[in-house]
Parts: C-alpha cells; structure tokens; sequence
C-alpha cells in the first residue's frame, strides 16, 4: 500500500512540473494566451477617491488600502495621486498633490 501512495505523489508533482512547463511555454509563445493569464495594474486611488469599481473587480478593501497608505506614513488619502494594484499584488502609493491639474494617465503613474 505504501508503493501506491508514493506512485500517486510522484505522478501528481510530475503533472504539476509538466503544467506549469506547458503554461510557461504557452504564455512565452503566445500573446493572447499571455494576455489571459497575467494581470494588469489596476488604479484603486486616484486624486483622494477610490476608484470603487476598480476595488470591486479585485476584490480589495477601503481598509486595506489605508493600510497600505499608513504604512507608507500617509494618515490619510491627501497628497497621495494614486494607489496603483501592481501585477504582483503589491501596491504602489504615487505621492503628489491632489490638485495636480494634468491628469496622469495609467501608464504615466507607473513610470513615476
């Protein structure tokens, strides 16, 4: 019985291996494939106001994004541009006045 169980382990970890390879390849060879599977970065905050549909879609709390703000030294939304969701699921607080009066686009917050 021990012999079952350590065959239905090791084929287990080696169709983990080969998934992971096949997705890998995949998402290396195939732009549409890749545009599936990985993340962008999504605008929570932007000029002191949530962005409540964007918190929604990934699932984040007002509460967790003061956490991030409070940890960061920020007591409160003033003077943050934008809380950005990167695709790693860290967050990235863009300092600025929120009366800056070009709005920035996604990609012009991320370079910041």
């Amino acid at each position: 019985m021990g012999k079952v169980a350590l065959a239905e382990g090791v084929l287990a970890l080696a169709l983990l291996i080969l998934l992971q390879y096949a997705i890998t390849w995949l998402s290396v060879r195939s732009p549409r494939f890749q545009a599936i599977i990985k993340a962008q970065p999504t605008l929570l905050v932007y000029r002191g106001d949530f962005v409540a549909s964007a918190m929604v879609r990934q699932r984040v709390t007002r509460e967790e994004v003061m956490a991030v703000l409070r940890a960061q030294g920020n007591k409160q939304l003033d003077g943050v541009l934008a809380v950005v969701l990167e695709t790693d699921g860290s967050f990235s607080v863009v300092p600025g006045p929120s009366s800056d009066p070009a709005p920035p686009t996604l990609e012009a917050v991320a370079r910041l």
